[in-house]
């Protein structure tokens, strides 16, 4: 038998390999469409450089990076659909193990539930039959047949009334089987689209295929199809309709507290807004460990029109605790790129000065060593180096 700190131990370990494995899949997903990227990037400036010089005809080289770059498009698109599916696996996982306490309580409540089997009584030993003496009354023969009736019913009888005890077994699979069938019962949309490590991992595929274009990522909603499958490419399609182009987001890679370019930027399961990591706790800090978060409120106090699409979600602010913040490796890669942007003199208007050590490894256009991403920790799990209080 396992002792209690065996099996905490062991969950504690299992909880960690998930952990690990989500934050691997969510790092290999950009990583690999990265290189795809460049491989792309690369392929248009060649073929940009050929027309620029009069050339119709593509040279021997250009359709050899061609083949390749349709070769290596398959084979990512491939990885990216089964880093995506085992991502979902983890969710799944993770969400059988949450519900592991819910399913022994069950199986307690219905322990005790069970009514006690009675003691059986002893067997009675048999009685010689009573001669009748002559001449006596029929009555008395009645009353001794009632007499041994009771007491069969008390031998024999006695359980009928009480239903047969349920073994811990039978019980334990019972309640895992109530809590899968309530689990599968889910939408693909409940299960995974409004699951935070999901949304982490559709936020870094989608922006690693739009790194320069600041496509907004498409409505979670659109992210699964009727039959729950996932929908194919991260960003819905524009069309010729002008009502339904895609607009491009504008990203402010700018604190709105210190109002500097962020360098750990911080986000949280709160809202939507993401800050400098000293200063968003410095703020949570100053206001007792909870507070608002200053962009929302800022907009909720300007917002006093009840018909505003914002109006309710801005009146339904959730208090931000040290403990709700994260490091958005996302918003991180794009602040790295604007930075090696500025560094190579592409945006002679940027106000992101370049940095001496600017990670290569998400720098659009060099290539990156997918198994060195893999042993890199996760920073997204990163304790924050502050009390919660």
């Amino acid at each position: 038998m396992y002792s209690s700190r065996e099996t905490d131990s062991s969950r504690r370990q299992y909880e960690k390999h998930l952990a690990k494995s989500s934050t691997y899949l969510f790092e290999s997903v950009g990583a690999i469409n990265d290189i795809l990227f460049a491989r792309k990037r690369s392929l248009t400036h060649m073929a940009e450089k050929r027309r620029a010089r009069g050339e119709s005809e593509k040279g021997e080289h250009e359709v050899s990076l061609e083949e390749y770059v349709a070769e290596l498009d398959a084979t990512i698109t491939e990885l990216t659909d089964s880093s995506e599916e085992a991502l979902r696996l983890v969710i799944d996982c993770r969400a059988e193990l949450e519900d592991h306490q819910a399913v022994l309580e069950k199986v307690m409540l219905g322990l005790n539930a069970q009514q006690p089997r009675p003691e059986p009584r002893p067997a009675k030993t048999e009685k010689a039959p009573k001669r009748r003496a002559a001449g006596s009354d029929d009555e008395d023969g009645d009353a001794g047949e009632q007499e041994e009736d009771e007491d069969m019913d008390e031998t024999g009888g006695a359980h009928a009334d009480v239903p047969p005890l349920v073994g811990v077994k039978e019980l334990l699979k019972a309640a895992r089987k109530d809590k899968t069938d309530e689990y599968n019962g889910l939408s693909a949309h409940q299960r995974y689209a409004i699951n935070n490590d999901y949304i982490s991992f559709k936020k870094n595929w989608h922006d690693a295929l739009h790194p320069e274009d600041q496509v907004p990522l498409p409505d979670p909603s659109t992210w699964f199809d009727e039959h729950g499958q996932p929908t194919k490419g991260a960003v819905a399609e524009a069309n010729d309709d002008d009502d339904l182009v895609v607009e491009r987001e504008i990203i402010d890679l700018k604190c709105p507290l210190s109002l500097q370019i962020m360098k750990e930027p911080y986000s949280n399961h709160q809202c939507k807004h993401t800050f400098e990591k000293a200063a968003i706790i410095e703020f949570i800090s100053s206001n007792g460990g909870l507070a608002k978060c200053p962009v929302c409120s800022k907009v909720r106090n300007h917002t006093t029109n009840p018909s505003c699409i914002c109006f309710p979600v801005l009146m339904r602010l959730q208090d931000l605790r040290i403990k709700d913040l994260y490091l958005d490796e996302v918003v991180l890669r794009k602040v790295k790129r604007a930075a090696e942007a500025a560094r190579r003199g592409v945006d002679d208007t940027s106000d992101i000065e370049p940095e001496e050590d600017a990670d290569a490894s998400i720098i659009i256009g060099r290539s990156t060593n997918i198994k060195k991403e893999r042993d890199r920790p996760g920073r997204r799990f990163d304790e924050i180096d502050q009390d919660d209080d």
